[in-house]
């Protein structure tokens, strides 16, 4: 029916000026959702649009209009003026002009792209999920579907990208039904044939996931499928009660790195009451290798397994965190207080002079630690920093390792 319409008036190929008319009608309210009102344009901004507002260009596009609107069988108007008859609209009508138009041009319009998005996530609804997601993953997809044929938006998937949006539906089906802890890499490879997928779609499948799940925190991880895996390095007087029988970490020299899965199964015997967690990897090196008897622990935010071993030692333990004196270090100290319930004790996080700036990512996060209960012990040290500006000297690898180990050999006396 295409090749015959344009014979009908003498094209054997689209014309510019129905092509740039269909650009401006994807462009338009009307083309993104349901048409409920004719499309208008004025016709000197579609031939400017088109390139074709001057000379030979323009007559034969105001001509290839003028066969069109007769061609269309009403589809396609063209308002005029009642007494110049100069062309003043170009209308396309809300009922069957869209249909009309993409017919001639080929390929699909508008209202056939948003019912191929929606199509997509009702076919998704098919897909195996376990069944404790069945109902919120079918009742989810739904509502994407109709946000589509609405020409809504249908974050974080694409309006005009069925073909990715059925990608995206088929990894989120794998990810909930994944069935064991695996790196992200060896997943994504099982999932779709390629390791890096998981890894460059991470956002969004993560917004997706935090949309089913309607959890803010909602992430791959929930899941088992990790970056690196789960486990905690640590140094010092502690054994470890297995099924199989006893290891005992206090014998190793260097630091030593357990699996959350192998914490999981046992039960730690601490032989001191002092835990130090260490931010920087370099200074929990040197401090292990003078370490007089405390527990060091290295980590930033704490992970799972972090928190795991937190959970198992004794209530009465004294925790204390060393960590660089800038906001992210003392944010760090707030997220282990937070985590771990425990009221960590910062340890040489004095800060102390020097000239560097704070940015505004840093005073944003210094003002949201100011604000926080469990925090209030520190806020003259952060009120300090905020009102200085700077971030003086803030690495911790600055502190003496020295002065740092006999600090912790004054609380093995004292305990």
């Amino acid at each position: 029916m295409e090749g015959e319409t344009r014979e009908a008036w003498g094209m054997s190929v689209v014309s510019p000026v129905l092509l740039a008319l269909a650009a401006a009608f994807r462009e338009s309210a009307a083309g993104r959702g349901a048409a409920v009102r004719d499309f208008v344009i004025d016709p000197e901004k579609l031939l400017r649009r088109a390139g074709l507002a001057d000379g030979d260009a323009r007559e034969q596009a105001e001509r290839d209009l003028e066969e069109a609107a007769r061609a269309s069988g009403g589809k396609l108007g063209i308002d005029r003026h009642a007494r110049t008859r100069e062309p003043q609209r170009i209308r396309l009508v809300a009922e069957g002009g869209e249909a009309w138009l993409f017919g001639i041009i080929g390929g699909a319009g508008p209202a056939a792209r948003r019912e191929e998005v929606a199509a997509g996530f009702r076919e998704a609804m098919g897909l195996m999920v376990p069944e404790g997601d069945r109902e919120a993953w079918q009742s989810w997809l739904e509502g994407l579907a109709q946000a589509a044929l609405a020409g809504s938006s249908v974050p974080p998937f694409s309006r005009d990208d069925a073909g990715g949006n059925r990608e995206m539906l088929r990894l989120l089906a794998g990810i909930l039904a994944w069935p064991h802890e695996s790196l992200i890499r060896y997943a994504s490879s099982r999932l779709s044939g390629d390791s890096k997928t998981l890894e460059r779609l991470r956002p969004k499948l993560e917004a997706a996931l935090r949309a089913l799940r309607g959890r803010v925190d909602a992430g791959l991880e929930d899941f088992g499928i990790r970056e690196v895996p789960r486990s905690v390095a640590f140094h010092g007087p502690l054994r470890w009660h297995l099924p199989g029988g006893l290891v005992d970490f206090s014998l190793l020299e260097g630091p030593v790195r357990v699996s959350a899965e192998d914490m999981a199964r046992g039960a730690p015997e601490l032989g001191c009451s002092c835990v130090l967690t260490v931010e920087n990897e370099g200074v929990f090196l040197e401090l292990v290798r003078r370490n007089p008897g405390v527990l060091l622990i290295h980590t930033s935010f704490p992970g799972a397994a972090t928190r795991m071993l937190f959970d198992q030692l004794p209530a009465s333990t004294s925790c204390y965190h060393f960590g660089d004196t800038d906001p992210a270090g003392f944010d760090i100290l707030r997220d282990l207080r937070e985590k771990t319930g425990r009221p960590f004790q910062p340890f040489f996080m004095q800060p102390r002079p020097g000239g560097v700036s704070l940015d505004a990512a840093e005073i944003r996060t210094l003002d949201r630690l100011r604000d926080h209960p469990l925090m209030a012990d520190l806020h003259p040290v952060l009120n300090a920093m905020r009102e200085r500006g700077t971030k003086g000297d803030f690495e911790q690898e600055g502190v003496p390792i020295d002065e740092v180990v006999a600090a912790m050999k004054g609380w093995l006396d004292n305990f």
